[in-house]
């Protein structure tokens, strides 16, 4: 896998939108990461079923009312910059599809099984170890059932900067009965 500079775009063109048995055609969107300055005290929740976001008042990575969202991104210490942290919500089913994965949603429902500990976008080498790169997804299988792939299309900031991640989302919902 090649190491990509900040800031680098990877277009979407290599995903198969072929929807997953019980599941009909994929909606496009787009979602993003966009960290507030620390002296806001804000937390960003984003609900992959729509890719839209809100943010509340930061209480240290805890959650009163997820209100069908799928990832957390808050400041950790809030100390200075470059120190917000993203993680999966708990009761959710989320995981990363490597960069090197196929991009099917087949593939990012079953790595929706493997799991999204909480991972420090500023620290460059863990997230290069994790495969948080451009070119990976974040993938659930949402409260609605529906298959999510959050693509990693683009990458700015770290290590004394904030993060701030944004690309394509494909939803495949879950077909009526």
């Amino acid at each position: 896998m090649t190491d990509r500079p900040s800031g680098i775009t990877t277009p979407s063109a290599d995903t198969d939108l072929t929807p997953p048995d019980g599941h009909g055609p994929a909606r496009k969107a787009t979602w993003g990461l966009a960290p507030a300055p620390c002296t806001q005290h804000e937390q960003q929740l984003v609900d992959l079923d729509t890719g839209e976001s809100r943010v509340e008042q930061e209480d240290n990575g805890a959650v009163a009312n997820p209100g069908g969202a799928e990832l957390l991104y808050w400041p950790d210490t809030c100390t200075g910059i470059g120190d917000y942290v993203l993680r999966a919500l708990p009761n959710t089913r989320v995981g990363l599809l490597r960069a090197d994965a196929p991009r099917t949603a087949e593939a990012c429902k079953a790595a929706a099984g493997t799991g999204f500990a909480a991972l420090p976008l500023f620290d460059r080498r863990d997230t290069k170890e994790r495969g948080f790169t451009v070119g990976a997804a974040v993938c659930a299988v949402t409260a609605d059932g529906a298959v999510a792939m959050a693509l990693i299309d683009h990458m700015s900031g770290g290590a004394t900067t904030d993060v701030s991640v944004s690309g394509n989302l494909y939803v495949w919902p879950q077909a009526s009965n």
